[in-house]
C-alpha cells in the first residue's frame, strides 16, 4: 500500500518537474538507454538531446514501477539506483545527491536557488588538465528554470597564447571560444540558459548543447563537438509527437555574421519505434547590404522559407534518423544530406553522412555495440566558406569529420554495481580531405591548377600537379585500435575510467608507405559532474 502510494505521488510530481535540462554528455542518458533496451522502460524516450529532468523523472518512475515486478541484472540494479539518486529529489522519500549551496526562495513557497561543485580531471600521455567548477540554478523550477554552469580548467603543458593562430572567428583556442589566462588556465561558461513553461510549449533562451539522432560515437547530422550554441528555442512535445525549433548565432566568420536556423520532428509508433526529419540551413550575409532577417532571427519561420526567401547565401541541410527497439535489442541509423544538388548542375560533390547501429542489452551482467559511420568528402564544408557547418571552426556534426568512416565494437562486463570492464576496438580510414584546416576540408573549384581532387574514391586521395603531373602526394590512414578499460564508482558521486589504446596504423596521417604502432592512455575521474 505504501509503495503504491509513493508511485502515485511521483506520477503527480513528475508532470511537475524541473524545465531544467539534462547536459547532454551525461551519462545519465546511457543508464535511461539501457533500462529502455531492457524493457524497465515501455515509454518511447526523445531521439533528441537534451532531455528535461521532467522527461527523465518520468522514465525512473516507470522503470520503478516494472522494477517491482521484475527481476533485474547487475546492470540494471546500477543504473537504477545512479538515476534514483540523482532524481530522487523529485521521487518522494529517496535518497537524492544535495546541492552543495541552497538557499530557499521565502516569496516562493518551496522554491530554492542552489550551487552545486563538481571537479574534472583528465590525462593522456601528451597532455593533463584540472577543473573545478560550479552549477547555478533552481529547484523545483515547473514553471521556470535557471541553469548556468562555470568551469575553471588548469592546463598542462602551458598553452602559449602568442601561439595561437588567429582564425576567421578571431583568436581563441582551437574547438573552443576561449584565450588561456597567463597560458596555464580557462574559464568556461558553456551552458547557461533560461526556460519558460508556456502551455503546449517550453521556450528556453540562452547557451545550451544539442544532438540530434541515436548516434553513440557521436551524431552525423547535429553533435555537441562544437561549443554551444547561444539560441532561442521552442519545444512542443505531446504523447508520441515532438517539435523543436531554434535559431542560433554561430561565430562570425570576418566580418559576416552567421546564424543556424534549424527545426526538427519526432514521432513515435507502438513504443517500438521513432522517426525523426530535420531541416537546417546556415546562413550569413555581408554587413554591408540589407537583407531579409526574419527567418534567421524567428525560430517560428519554417526553414525553407529562410532559404528561399532570404535573399542571402544559405547551405541547407537535410537529415533522417531512425530507431526500432526489439526485445533486449536496439537498432537506429541517422542519414544527413550536406550541400546536395537534385539536379544536374554539380557545382560541388553531393555530401552525405550516414551511421548505422545496433545495441544489445540482455538481462545479464554483458552489454554489447556495433556502430558503423561513414562521412563522404566535404560534408559540413560548404564550397562557400562563411556558410561551413561550423562554430568556432570545430563541426557540427560528427567529430570525424569529413572523408572517413568507422567501425566500432565494444563488449562491457558489469559483475557488480561498482565496476564495469570495457573491451572496444575501432577500425578508422581518413581520407585527404579529412585532415587539414578548412581550406583542405571544403570544396574547391575544380579547375584550379595547383591539385586534383579524386572524387570518385572513398575516402579520397590527394594529387598534386608539382613537379610531375598526376603525382599522389597523400594516402589514406587507416588505423586498427584495441581498448581495454575500466570504469568505476565505487562512491556515488565519484566517477573513475581508465583505458589503453593499442594501435596500429598504415601511412600514418597520410605519409604513403610509414606504417606506426603505439600506445595510448587515458585517465578521467569526475566527482558530483
Amino acid at each position: 500500500m505504501r509503495l503504491g502510494f509513493l508511485l502515485a505521488a511521483a506520477v503527480a510530481l513528475a508532470t511537475a518537474a524541473s524545465l531544467e535540462n539534462v547536459p547532454t554528455d551525461s551519462r545519465l542518458y546511457d543508464d535511461l538507454d539501457l533500462l529502455k533496451t531492457t524493457g524497465l522502460i515501455r515509454s518511447m524516450p526523445s531521439t533528441s538531446r537534451p532531455w528535461t529532468r521532467s522527461e527523465c523523472v518520468q522514465l525512473v518512475q516507470e522503470a520503478l514501477t516494472t522494477a517491482e515486478v521484475a527481476r533485474l541484472a547487475p546492470t540494471q540494479q546500477a543504473a537504477l539506483g545512479r538515476l534514483k539518486f540523482e532524481f530522487g529529489s523529485e521521487l518522494p522519500a529517496l535518497p537524492a545527491r544535495r546541492p552543495t549551496v541552497c538557499i530557499p526562495i521565502r516569496d516562493l513557497g518551496d522554491a530554492q536557488a542552489g550551487c552545486d561543485l563538481f571537479s574534472r580531471a583528465r590525462a593522456t600521455r601528451d597532455t593533463q588538465r584540472l577543473s573545478l567548477g560550479a552549477v547555478i540554478n533552481n529547484r523545483p523550477g515547473h514553471d521556470f528554470a535557471f541553469y548556468e554552469r562555470f568551469e575553471l580548467t588548469a592546463w598542462n603543458p602551458q598553452m602559449k597564447e602568442s601561439l595561437i593562430l588567429r582564425d576567421s572567428a578571431g583568436n581563441h583556442i582551437p574547438g573552443m571560444r576561449v584565450l588561456p589566462w597567463r597560458n596555464i588556465a580557462t574559464l568556461e561558461t558553456e551552458l547557461a540558459y533560461l526556460a519558460f513553461r508556456i502551455p503546449w510549449l517550453r521556450l528556453e533562451l540562452g547557451r545550451d548543447e544539442f544532438v540530434w539522432g541515436s548516434g553513440y560515437t557521436g551524431s552525423v547530422m547535429l553533435d555537441d563537438t562544437a561549443p554551444a550554441l547561444d539560441h532561442v528555442q521552442l519545444c512542443a512535445s505531446y504523447h508520441n509527437f515532438k517539435f523543436l525549433t531554434f535559431t542560433s548565432l554561430l561565430s562570425r566568420w570576418g566580418l559576416k555574421p552567421r546564424f543556424l536556423s534549424a527545426q526538427r520532428i519526432e514521432v513515435s509508433l507502438w513504443n517500438r519505434l521513432t522517426l525523426g526529419g530535420a531541416m537546417m540551413a546556415v546562413a550569413s550575409w555581408d554587413e554591408l547590404q540589407p537583407t531579409q532577417l526574419t527567418g534567421l532571427i524567428n525560430p517560428l519561420i519554417p526553414v525553407y522559407l529562410t532559404v528561399s526567401d532570404g535573399g542571402h547565401g544559405e547551405n541547407l541541410l537535410v537529415g533522417w534518423d531512425a530507431v526500432v527497439y526489439l526485445p533486449r535489442t536496439k537498432v537506429y541509423g541517422q542519414f544527413f544530406m550536406d550541400n546536395y544538388e537534385f539536379n544536374h548542375l554539380l557545382n560541388a560533390p553531393n555530401a552525405v553522412g550516414l551511421q548505422a547501429g545496433a545495441y544489445w542489452a540482455p538481462r545479464l551482467p554483458v552489454e554489447a555495440r556495433a556502430e558503423y559511420t561513414r562521412v563522404t568528402a566535404f560534408t559540413y564544408y560548404h564550397r562557400i566558406h562563411s556558410l561551413i557547418y561550423e562554430n568556432f571552426l570545430t563541426t557540427m556534426g560528427h567529430p570525424l569529420g569529413p572523408d572517413a568512416d568507422q567501425l566500432l565494437a565494444t563488449v562491457n562486463v558489469t559483475p557488480n554495481g561498482w565496476l564495469k570492464i570495457n573491451i572496444g576496438a575501432d577500425y578508422t580510414r581518413r581520407g585527404f580531405h579529412n585532415r587539414g584546416d578548412y581550406l583542405r576540408r571544403s570544396y574547391k573549384d575544380p579547375q584550379d591548377q595547383l591539385f586534383l581532387r579524386q572524387h570518385t574514391e572513398f575516402p579520397t586521395r590527394g594529387w598534386d600537379t608539382i613537379p610531375d603531373p598526376d603525382t599522389l602526394i597523400e594516402e589514406v590512414d587507416k588505423t586498427l585500435q584495441f581498448s581495454p578499460g575500466l570504469e568505476i564508482r565505487a562512491l556515488r558521486e565519484l566517477f573513475v575510467s581508465v583505458s589503453v589504446g593499442l594501435w596500429h596504423s598504415q601511412n600514418y596521417q597520410g605519409a604513403i608507405g610509414l606504417n606506426k604502432n603505439g600506445v595510448g592512455f587515458a585517465l578521467k575521474v569526475e566527482y558530483q559532474y
